[in-house]
């Protein structure tokens, strides 16, 4: 009798995820998911693309510490477009191609593809979810956290990001075919927005000066018009992920109320336990459509169960030159050092940074140039250094052993290179690793923001920082969470 022959899994090719922190929570997952499904859907109505399998929902994993999306599903999705949308279409969501290989842009730069912007914006209450009681004006828990939901999952202003993608090939197209720069001068124009004044607002004057005095005839009245609407489109962009992170903010606080009326009720044993479940199973457990021992359950495993963030994988390279994606363009000399979240970094170095959120990017004032571990050109810390006018490169998720503390490097955001020309003292990259250490009361990977205990005891009545822990649990399990940390900010 023979045996049966082993299942395998088809090979599926998967695209790494920029601008995401590792190893996220499943309320961290689910809010992202979230989001990519609301972004995926309002590119789809507004390009008129059908989604007859829901390939848009099937997008989303976290493998490896990493967030990734289905290649084949994507692909299928844009398969009507044109190489331009596509590519617009992939980097709007988060993707994108890798600095190695840069891709030789359409030689006639269009702007007829962008796409006007969905009339209005996004709603301040929500939509009116029936078959709730609201009595003199109040809203049932669950009710708020739906609208959280709904506000997060259905914003029409990501067609911002879409725009802003076609926009900047076509002024990397301007660069490439009509003044033979290959380097970063479409990202120099781009410098200097949302700031008054400073280095960014003269690299982008001195990037168009040279742009019109270069051009002439019809092709420098092309450019300038190309230049005004890439800026214009990429301001948009800017407050779009503003409304964005405040909309993750709202849900995030809804979600721990929702969770601090299930501890209540018994169901939970903390609000911290927010964490381990998604916002559509906390408001189902409000609704009562999810029973107290599925939830307890499933916080239970999700907490043994959840994996630690992995080490960032370093490459041992030979030569002394690494290709990384540009962000925003310049030349720096000068030591690098590991930025630890809550640490100032010291005037005038190279800040390598895992992950900066944007209530961190004070801490980074004194450096001068900034590598970014998982950044894309469209990310809030790209727009961010440009507005600056300080270099940065992104190394999507990857690092040569040589980028150590204390190496002396130099860091071409313009070719998008970083050259090592003298190796650190002390090697051991992996024991200065940036972020924030797992706290010794946090199981798994230590999220990148704790929320304040202030901030956590005025969503839970009745809890204070030195409530003790209960007992409910057995001894030999695991320590549990005490502190919520999650990736967004709730000043």
């Amino acid at each position: 009798m023979t045996a049966a022959p082993a299942l395998t899994r088809p090979s599926v090719r998967w695209l790494p995820l920029d601008d995401h922190p590792a190893a996220l929570c499943p309320l961290e997952l689910g809010i992202v998911s979230l989001t990519l499904q609301g972004q995926a859907h309002t590119l789809l109505r507004a390009l008129n693309l059908p989604d007859p399998d829901d390939l848009s929902t099937r997008l989303l994993t976290q493998q490896g510490g990493r967030l990734h999306l289905h290649a084949a599903h994507l692909g299928a999705l844009t398969a009507p477009l044109n190489r331009e949308q596509a590519l617009a279409f992939q980097m709007a969501l988060g993707v994108t191609t890798e600095p190695d290989v840069p891709a030789v842009p359409a030689a006639r730069p269009r702007l007829d593809l962008l796409h006007p912007a969905a009339v209005g914006s996004r709603s301040p209450v929500g939509p009116t979810v029936r078959g709730l009681p609201e009595q003199a004006g109040t809203v049932s828990p669950a009710t708020q956290l739906s609208r959280a939901m709904h506000r997060l999952s259905d914003d029409p202003d990501t067609l911002s990001a879409y725009n802003a993608v076609l926009a900047t090939e076509a002024l990397r197209a301007v660069s490439w075919h009509w003044l033979d720069q290959r380097s970063a001068l479409h990202l120099e124009l781009l410098s200097g927005l949302d700031s008054t004044g400073g280095p960014g607002s003269e690299i982008a004057a001195a990037a168009l000066q040279q742009l019109l005095t270069t051009l002439t005839g019809a092709r420098r009245n092309a450019a300038r018009s190309l230049v005004e609407a890439a800026r214009t489109q990429h301001t948009a962009l800017h407050v779009h992920q503003t409304a964005q992170r405040r909309a993750r903010r709202d849900l995030i606080r809804a979600a721990v109320r929702a969770a601090t009326l299930l501890t209540r009720a018994g169901w939970l044993i903390r609000p911290a336990d927010a964490r381990w479940l998604t916002p559509t199973e906390l408001r189902d457990a409000l609704d009562g459509t999810l029973d107290p021992g599925t939830l307890r359950g499933l916080t239970q495993l999700r907490r043994l169960q959840h994996a630690p963030a992995t080490e960032i994988p370093t490459w041992t390279l030979v030569d002394r030159q690494y290709a990384a994606a540009p962000l925003s363009p310049g030349v720096r000399d000068g030591l690098l050092h590991v930025w630890i979240p809550g640490q100032s970094v010291p005037e005038g170095s190279v800040a390598l940074c895992a992950d900066v959120r944007p209530w961190q990017w004070d801490q980074l004032a004194g450096a001068a140039a900034v590598i970014l571990d998982r950044a894309g050109t469209l990310s809030p810390a790209a727009l961010h250094e440009r507005s600056l006018g300080r270099p940065a490169v992104g190394l999507r998720g990857r690092r040569p052993e040589w980028l150590q503390q204390g190496a002396f490097l130099r860091m071409n955001a313009h070719q998008g290179t970083v050259t090592l020309l003298r190796r650190a003292e002390t090697p051991g990259l992996l024991a200065e690793l940036p972020g924030p250490a797992p706290s010794p009361a946090l199981p798994g990977p230590a999220l990148r923001e704790p929320v304040e205990d202030a901030v956590l005891v005025a969503l839970t009545p009745g809890l204070s920082p030195d409530t003790p822990k209960s007992d409910d649990h057995k001894p030999d399990a695991p320590e549990e969470v005490t502190t919520l940390r999650l990736d967004f900010d709730l000043t």
